[in-house]
């Protein structure tokens, strides 16, 4: 058991930084400032729209800054994480993939940073976080009609309109580089803060949980820089546009890289109704069997959740009672399966 690669390990309770943290004598600024949620929860809505807004060396920046006060095991395994040792293998053969694609033109592309939700715990290994692609076209969702906002809005629909609508491209990109940090999250045993617990701190926020805040958020940002330094080095499809961001890891997010280009032709399919995306949504919905039948194509990767997708509406849906933007459940439904 000890060999299959989905083992991670569960840690003694003698390993160093997992229960026992050495609070420092004077609390670090964000431990005062987590005392109150509501403060907590604007922080990290900073740093998500920065994030959103492209600016991730900027929040890099800003969170080794705020680990530097830091001393335990989380914060020493996030300032040992870079972005020159984070490796997306697989992105340079997607132009040499698309050139022998007989299929319409891509469009967009989701990537989505998350962990397999059933890991098994093993004796020494390090797991790197999973990556999950889909490529899309203009046939059922036009994304060239759409600017980034536009897109943006619709990830936070409850249906978006491109889920089931993968094209049947093979095509595989893995992430390297991140095992170290992502193992020491998942052991870390300080990532729940209960504020109103008889033994709760009275004068500052506990510093392994606000380690573990600052370790998500640094996790969800170096992969976005990786993201990003491919994409500067690579180039996107002509045309097309990436999807980007991460969900179950605590620092969840969607955000667009790529600019919108001028439609020189009209899209092939005439079916005017609208597909299905959301931040649930980087999986592919599973369709009916008429569904199907009608489908571009399918999932590049292995699904993760089994609801079949909702059918499509032709004409504008009302508003969803959708999640906060920002909340677990919300990036969860984007990536995850309708």
């Amino acid at each position: 058991m000890a060999s299959n690669p989905q083992f991670v390990e569960i840690p003694g309770i003698e390993t160093e930084g997992l229960y026992r943290y050495r609070e420092p004598e004077t609390p670090h600024k964000l431990q005062v400032a987590f005392l109150d949620p509501a403060k907590q929860e604007t922080y990290e809505a900073r740093l998500r729209a920065a994030l959103v807004a492209g600016q991730y060396d900027r929040v890099a920046a800003e969170l080794e800054q705020q680990l530097a006060g830091f001393e335990g095991r989380t914060a020493r395994f996030a300032k040992a994480c870079r972005v020159e040792d984070i490796v997306i293998d697989g992105w340079a053969d997607l132009a040499e993939i698309l050139e022998e694609y007989e299929g319409p033109a891509v469009t967009c592309i989701t990537a989505g940073l998350f962990n397999a939700p059933d890991l098994v715990f093993g004796k020494g290994q390090e797991y790197e976080p999973d990556l999950l692609f889909n490529l899309y076209s203009d046939d059922e969702y036009q994304f060239l009609d759409r600017d980034n906002d536009a897109l943006l809005a619709e990830c936070g629909e409850d249906n978006p309109g491109w889920v089931g609508h993968e094209e049947d491209v093979e095509f595989y990109v893995t992430v390297a580089g991140l095992a170290p940090l992502n193992t020491c999250l998942i052991q870390c045993r300080h990532r729940i803060y209960d504020r109103g617990a008889p033994d709760a701190l009275t004068d500052r926020a506990p510093g392994g949980y606000v380690e573990y805040v600052l370790a998500c958020w640094l996790r969800t940002t170096r992969f976005l820089q990786a993201m990003a330094r491919e994409i500067e080095t690579l180039g996107l499809p002509e045309g097309a546009r990436l999807i980007v961001g991460a969900f179950g890891l605590d620092a969840d997010l969607a955000a667009v890289i790529g600019e919108r280009t001028e439609r020189s032709a009209p899209a092939k399919s005439n079916n005017d109704g609208l597909a299905t995306l959301t931040i649930t949504n980087w999986e592919r919905g599973a369709a009916s069997e008429e569904e199907e039948e009608q489908s571009t194509g399918s999932s590049l990767r292995q699904r993760l959740s089994e609801e079949p997708a909702p059918a499509a509406p032709a004409t504008t849906p009302e508003p969803a009672n959708d999640p906060a933007p920002g909340s677990s459940r919300f990036f969860n439904r984007l990536f995850s399966r309708a």
